[in-house]
C-alpha cells in the first residue's frame, strides 16, 4: 500500500506554529462545505453531525445550536418511547450531545447507561461508552441503578489484557477499543481505573509505526490514539501521533481512511475530535470529561415535527399517480388560499393574510417535492452502463434460530432458505457504489434498508428486509463483500466496475462465520 509522504499544502504550517486549533477549524470548514452552507450550524439536526457538534461545543460553546439540541431531544423522546430493542450508545451518545451543548443529558444517561441492563447484547463497546456518558453528563446515579460508574469501571478494567490492551473478542489488543477504554477510564475517578488507563496508555505508545485496526493503518485509529494520549496528559506522544494524521490529509481539509484513500467524513470527524483533544489539553481539561453548563444553551426547545427519510407510504387514495396527489394538494391549497383571500376583502381581518400566503406558498410549492405511490417508486429505477451482480442472505443464522432476539429479529422475518434479495443484476450509472447497488435491488424486490449517515459520513446499513443487527449476539450485523473480499470501509465509498459481484452477508460473529477472518496475517 502506498504512503502519501508528502505533506500537504493546506497543512504545510507545523501544528506548532498553527496550532490545533486552527487544524480543527479546517475540519470544521471541510464538515460544513459538505452540507452547502456557511455557517456550521445552519440548518443542522442530530445525527448529521453529533461527533462534531460535541467538538464544537467543546471549542467555541453553544451560540446558535438551539435547533440542533431541538431535535436531538425529540429523538430522545422517540428512543425513550420505542418498543423493543434501542441500542444503548444511541441513549449514551445523545446523553454526552446533549450535556456539552449545555441541556439536559441525565435522562439519556440513565437509560443508556444507569439503568440499562443490554449492555451485553450491544458488546463490550457499550460498557465503554456507558461509563463515557456517566463521567460527561455528571449525571445523579438513580437509587437502586443497574449499573454504576464503579460497576462499569470494575467490569472494563476486567476485560484488560496482561499487555495493558483491550479488545471486542480474542486476546489481541485492539487500538481503537484499547484507547476508548483508557479515555473513559482516565476520568471515571474510581480507584484503580487511572492506573488501568496508564496500562493500556503504555500498550499504545509500545506501537511502533503507525495505528492499525485490524493489521491496516487508518486515521481513525491514529486518531484515538491521540485522544487517550490526551486523557492521561501524555502530550508529546500525543504530538507525535497526530503528525501521522498528516498522512491522511487531503486536499481541501478532508481526511482519507486508508492512506491511499479518498476522503472520507468519518475519518475526518474522528480528526476533528484528536485536534480537539490537543487543543483542550492545552487548556487543562479533557475531550470526554465533564462538561459545564453554557449559557447559550435554550430553556425551552422547539416542539416542531422533525423531517425523517422514510420508507414509501401508502398513497393518499387508491389508484391515485404522484402527480395526481399533488395537483390535489395543490387545488385544494388554491381554493383555501382564494377563500382567504375573499374574506379578507369582505371583513377586513388582517390576520387572514398570512393565512392566504401560506396557503399559496403551498399551492406552488408542492410541484418541488418528490411524491410518489409506492407502485411509481418500485417501477421507477436507475439506468446506466455500469452492470453489477447484487443479493443479500443471512444464512448464517439458520442454524443458531435458537439464539435468536426476537425483540429485535421477529423469527418469522427470517426466510427459510435464508435468501433475503435474490441475486440479479442492477444497471447503475458510472461511478456508482456498492451502497447504491443494494438499494437498487432493495427497490425493485421491495425489500427495506435501514441504514444511518450519508456517502461522505460512512454510510452504515443496520438492517435488511427486517434483519437487523444485534439479532443474534452482540456480534451480529450486516457486512458486505466485492468480488469475494471484505473492504475495510463504507459500502458507500467503494467504487463499482461492470461485472462486479456485490454480495451483503448477515454475520452472528463479527465476519467469521462468513469467512472474514481479522486475525489472519
Amino acid at each position: 500500500m502506498a504512503i502519501f509522504l508528502a505533506v500537504q499544502t493546506a497543512f504545510s504550517a507545523s501544528a506548532e506554529e498553527s496550532g490545533w486549533l486552527s487544524a480543527a477549524d479546517e475540519c470544521f470548514g471541510w464538515l460544513t462545505a459538505q452540507r452547502g452552507t456557511e455557517d456550521f450550524w445552519d440548518d443542522l439536526e442530530y445525527k448529521s453531525a453529533d461527533w462534531s457538534v460535541y467538538c464544537r461545543a467543546k471549542l467555541y460553546g453553544a451560540e446558535g445550536s438551539e435547533h440542533y439540541i431541538a431535535t436531538a431531544q425529540r429523538r430522545l423522546q422517540e428512543l425513550a418511547e420505542t418498543d423493543g430493542f434501542v441500542k444503548p450508545t444511541d441513549f449514551q451518545r445523545l446523553g454526552i450531545i446533549l450535556a456539552a451543548l449545555g441541556a439536559d443529558g441525565s435522562r439519556a444517561a440513565e437509560l443508556g447507561a444507569y439503568n440499562n441492563s443490554q449492555l451485553g447484547r450491544q458488546g463490550f463497546n457499550a460498557y465503554i461508552w456507558a461509563l463515557i456518558a456517566i463521567n460527561v453528563t455528571r449525571a445523579e446515579q438513580p437509587e437502586n441503578a443497574l449499573n454504576t460508574a464503579e460497576s462499569l469501571s470494575q467490569y472494563i478494567i476486567s476485560q484488560q489484557h496482561e499487555d495493558g490492551s483491550f479488545a471486542l473478542f480474542g486476546d489481541a489488543g485492539d487500538v481503537d477499543i484499547t484507547a476508548a477504554a483508557v479515555y473513559s477510564l482516565a476520568d471515571s475517578g474510581i480507584p484503580g481505573a487511572r492506573e488501568s488507563a496508564q496500562r493500556g496508555a503504555d500498550w499504545l505508545a509500545a506501537i511502533d509505526g503507525m495505528y492499525c485496526s485490524m493489521g491496516t493503518p487508518t486515521c481513525e485509529s491514529t486518531a484515538q490514539a491521540v485522544i487517550a494520549y490526551c486523557a492521561l496528559g501524555m502530550t508529546e506522544k500525543a504530538q507525535e501521533a497526530a503528525e501521522q494524521l498528516r498522512q491522511y490529509q487531503r486536499e481541501g481539509g478532508g481526511y482519507a481512511h486508508l492512506l491511499d484513500g479518498d476522503v472520507n467524513g468519518l475519518a475526518t470527524v474522528q480528526t476533528l475530535e484528536a485536534f480537539t483533544a490537543l487543543e483542550l489539553s492545552g487548556r487543562g481539561e479533557a475531550l470526554f470529561s465533564a462538561a459545564e453548563k453554557l449559557p447559550a444553551a435554550p430553556e425551552t426547545v422547539d416542539t416542531s415535527t422533525e423531517e425523517v427519510v422514510q420508507e414509501p407510504q401508502e398513497s393518499v387514495a387508491s389508484g391515485f399517480t404522484g402527480g395526481q396527489i399533488k395537483l390535489i394538494i395543490s387545488v385544494i391549497a388554491g381554493i383555501a388560499a382564494a377563500v382567504c383571500s375573499v374574506c379578507f376583502i369582505i371583513r377586513r381581518k388582517k390576520a387572514l393574510i398570512p393565512a392566504a400566503v401560506a396557503l399559496a406558498a403551498v399551492c406552488g410549492g408542492v410541484w418541488l417535492l418528490d411524491i410518489r405511490t409506492p407502485e411509481e417508486y418500485y417501477s421507477g429505477g436507475n439506468e446506466g452502463s455500469l452492470v453489477v451482480e447484487i443479493s443479500a442472505e443471512c444464512t448464517s443464522v439458520l442454524g443458531k434460530m435458537d439464539s435468536i432476539d426476537s425483540a429485535v429479529n421477529p423469527p418469522e422475518l427470517i426466510p427459510e432458505d435464508g435468501v433475503v434479495i435474490s441475486r440479479c443484476e442492477v444497471s447503475l450509472p458510472e461511478g456508482a457504489t456498492a451502497f447504491d447497488a443494494l438499494i437498487e435491488a432493495a427497490r425493485q424486490q421491495r425489500v427495506r434498508v435501514d441504514y444511518t449517515g450519508a456517502s461522505s459520513m460512512g454510510t452504515y446499513v443496520s438492517g435488511i428486509g427486517g434483519i437487523y443487527e444485534f439479532g443474534f449476539g452482540g456480534l451480529s450485523g450486516w457486512m458486505y463483500r466485492v468480488n469475494g473480499d471484505f473492504p475495510d470501509v463504507s459500502s458507500a465509498d467503494i467504487t463499482l466496475n461492470s461485472g462486479d459481484i456485490v454480495e451483503f452477508v448477515y454475520t452472528c460473529d463479527l465476519g467469521h462465520d462468513v469467512g472474514e477472518n481479522y486475525t489472519a496475517p
